[in-house]
């Protein structure tokens, strides 16, 4: 292994005072050269050696200096790919400010992101390198390069005629900016956070522990996401391995346990969802003591079925961009002490405060009462004047500091005066023995101005299969009136974002093609 300027956690303790941890870029610098052959990444087949990161790194680096030596911002068009990761750890070493933006999107959103960011440098992998990107490139003035996967190892090069930076691609780039991540736009238009610096270097933490070898790291949710973003950090300065996942095949995610045997590891509740469909054998996931989930609500219905079938608790967590971690779990967690608190998303943190308001009167709420959910938590990413963080969700907190998710405040649709949860009604659906998937939204209504529909997966092969009206009057006998779609339809799949969440817009548009029509609701209507 090469040696470093960087001091290694064996020598810190032959000294008296600790040096200064390093900056986060000092130290992927130091693994691009120290790692060598330890692999940095595993995706299918192909192994790629630190060594080849760091040669790939030096590369782009170069050329980004070349194309803009007054260090703007660069757009990392990213996906779930080798070079995509190694081009995040090689634009961090050489501490230019990255804007990620995801690949999975139309192209036409992908370019109008770039003419919004206006960087310096744009950097998109060869799949996503199109003639419209090209164009978007050029109207913004930005110097383009071109990355990928070959047989002799990862590649980078200048896009002809866009080799350099013209003067009117410089996008601002907020104070100590070191990331600028997209939310996930579940319920609107993505916006951006900053992640600082100052930020990486706390979470990073001591970045002067030594060099690993053999720890992978399974990681199957876009990279374009904070979750992607937490990922590659710890993935980049340890160093581990990164095993890429570009999508999700649950079969494969089991193997990839199986042969890493992780202590914990997980998926969005849509993946659990699946996993539970496959079914892989229950040798496969021996090794975790828990299997963690966040990002979006949790039937725990379902984790109750994979504890069943596992024997492991199923841990629900809380955080998201703008917040941070805002819970988490013992690590001694049973699935006694998870189903002792069924439905919770975990303990809040020591260091971290969450306060519930009522939604018309922001006045705070005591212990148990529903309401619109706050946070204040040193270690956000976005600290608003005063440290409180509003958030849509709606929650409570019981006695022992657990929060419980009851749905989003956007989530909760007026029909003729009265509300109507999606999330009970998503869960309500979800008990039907027929039925594998669901999800709700609302939609306009001229006399009730909102009312409730839904789509339908089906588990494959159910016989007998129920119709559509079949499945409303087993639906109505269990929920309110009010509560009850005008409108269910059976469908082969949900519309989900990059983040495996419900596209809640996409939904909308799939049952709005016809008039909603609400019907008469019965007593007790608006």
């Amino acid at each position: 292994m090469a040696s470093g300027s960087v001091v290694l956690a064996a020598d810190l303790h032959n000294r008296e005072e600790k040096p200064a941890v390093p900056r986060v870029s000092e130290r992927i610098r130091y693994v691009l050269q120290a790692a060598a052959d330890i692999p940095a990444i595993e995706f299918g087949e192909q192994i790629t050696t630190w060594s080849e990161v760091g040669d790939f790194a030096s590369a782009l680096g170069a050329l980004v200096g070349e194309a803009d030596p007054e260090g703007g911002g660069v757009a990392l068009v990213i996906r779930n790919r080798p070079s995509c990761a190694a081009a995040m750890a090689g634009l961090l070493a050489v501490e230019r400010c990255v804007s990620i933006i995801t690949a999975i999107q139309p192209t036409l959103s992908l370019c109008a992101e770039v003419e919004s960011l206006r960087p310096a440098v744009i950097v998109a992998h060869a799949l996503d390198w199109t003639d419209e990107l090209e164009a978007a490139v050029g109207r913004v003035g930005g110097a383009g390069f071109v990355i990928g996967e070959a047989d002799a190892g990862l590649s980078v090069s200048a896009r002809s005629g866009l080799e350099r930076a013209g003067a009117g691609a410089r996008g601002e780039i907020p104070a100590d900016a070191a990331i600028l991540v997209p939310t996930s736009g579940t319920t609107g238009p993505a916006k951006r956070i900053t992640v600082t610096w100052t930020w990486l270097e706390r979470f990073v933490g001591a970045t002067d522990a030594p060099i690993v070898r053999g720890r992978g790291v399974i990681h199957a949710i876009p990279l374009a996401t904070t979750g992607g973003v937490l990922t590659m950090m710890p993935w980049a300065t340890r160093p581990l391995t990164l095993v890429l996942m570009e999508r999700l095949d649950v079969n494969r995610w089991a193997d990839l346990v199986a042969r890493h045997k992780p202590k914990f590891a997980g998926l969005p509740p849509a993946g659990l969802r699946t996993l539970l469909e496959a079914r892989p054998p229950r040798e496969k996931l021996e090794s975790l003591r828990a299997f963690v989930t966040g990002s979006a609500p949790l039937d725990p219905a379902l984790a109750d079925a994979f504890e069943d079938a596992y024997g492991r608790p199923v841990l629900l967590t809380y955080g998201s961009t703008e917040t941070g971690k805002v819970t988490g779990w013992p690590k001694d967690a049973t699935i006694e002490l998870r189903r002792g608190k069924r439905g919770s998303s975990g303990r809040v943190l020591a260091d971290v405060e969450v306060r519930i308001l009522d939604q018309e009167t922001s006045a705070q709420l005591p212990t148990g009462e529903l309401g619109i959910m706050e946070v204040k938590n040193p270690n956000a990413r976005y600290q608003p004047p005063g440290g409180w963080i509003r958030t849509t969700d709606l929650g409570r907190l019981d006695e022992d500091g657990y929060l419980f998710i009851e749905g989003r405040a956007d989530d909760v649709i007026i029909r003729g005066g009265f509300k109507v949860p999606l999330l009970e009604l998503e869960q309500t659906m979800s008990r039907h023995p027929a039925v594998v998937h669901c999800a709700a939204t609302g939609l306009p209504d001229e006399r009730l101005g909102q009312v409730p529909a839904a789509l339908v997966v089906l588990r494959p092969g159910v016989d007998p299969k129920p119709t559509e009206a079949d499945f409303m009057a087993w639906l109505k006998e269990r929920i309110a009136p009010y509560k009850a779609p005008v409108r269910v339809r059976f469908v082969d799949e949900i519309p989900l974002n990059a983040m495996l969440k419900t596209d809640r817009r996409m939904l909308r548009g799939l049952l709005a093609d016809e008039p909603s029509a609400g019907p008469p609701m019965g007593r007790g209507d608006g």
